[in-house]
């Protein structure tokens, strides 16, 4: 399960990587569009993923603002790695 949660997570650098690559150099024809709908999509999805988190879990999960970026970065890859705190 480590292996999986790293390369998962090194995906995610790859795919914010290529979202935000493509705002300084912008891909050509649609694919330009549609890689700002994706990226304004994943930014939201895991904003909210991260308030939820605040929400729910305040009282029994103390995220450390390093902590709060890499959920904000990762997802739920970095929610496999802290959720044993939440025992």
């Amino acid at each position: 399960m480590r292996y999986f949660i790293t390369f998962s997570k090194l995906l995610m650098v790859v795919i914010w990587g290529l979202l935000l690559s493509n705002l300084l150099f912008p891909f050509p024809g649609k694919m330009a569009i549609v890689f700002n709908l994706l990226l304004g999509f994943i930014f939201f999805m895991h904003l909210i993923q991260l308030l939820v988190i605040y929400g729910a879990f305040s009282e029994k999960l103390k995220l450390t603002k390093s902590e709060a970026l890499q959920v904000f970065i990762f997802g739920v890859f970095k929610l496999w790695q802290i959720k044993n705190r939440l025992t």
